[in-house]
């Protein structure tokens, strides 16, 4: 079976990683703010972050890819998400690894398995490299917006 190759960042932060990971848990918050994204849909009744969770998310093409947050590992803090449009399939692993702390490291690792996902991904990789890079800056701010705004909480009841 013909696999693409996957597409993989890392970015070292100073937070600790349950910050990031906190982050992770809240990627409906900001998952809608990738440029790849027109929309996120889910169901709003409960939480968002649940192994089995299944959503939606619309590209800027307008390609609707069914995703299903696949795995949850808390110990690990790692997340595996699958999603597919048609014969295309994606593999989305994310995970937080603690370094000290006050530093971690985030890293997201997206493939897309079979001969379409090689296909698309040859043809793709620039698309698939930004959106990665962009995906793992997204994750990180919205971890310093959790770390300010827990800083200030500590403070405010002071």
């Amino acid at each position: 079976d013909l696999h693409s190759f996957p597409t993989r960042r890392s970015s070292d932060l100073n937070l600790c990683a349950s910050q990031a990971w906190a982050a992770l848990k809240e990627m409906n918050l900001w998952l809608p703010t990738l440029s790849t994204n027109r929309a996120v849909n889910y169901d709003r009744s409960g939480d968002f972050f649940y192994q089995g969770r299944t959503y939606e998310v619309v590209t800027r093409e307008g390609v609707t890819m069914d995703s299903e947050i696949y795995l949850v590992d808390e110990a690990e803090k790692k997340v595996e998400i699958h999603a597919s449009h048609s014969i295309l399939k994606s593999l989305l692993t994310c995970s937080v690894e603690r370094i000290d702390d006050h530093r971690c490291k985030l890293t997201r690792t997206q493939a897309y398995p079979g001969v379409f996902g090689f296909v698309f991904a040859t043809f793709f990789d620039r698309r698939e490299s930004g959106e990665t890079s962009e995906y793992l800056e997204i994750w990180a701010h919205h971890a310093q917006m959790l770390t300010r705004s827990q800083a200030t909480s500590t403070v405010a009841d002071r």
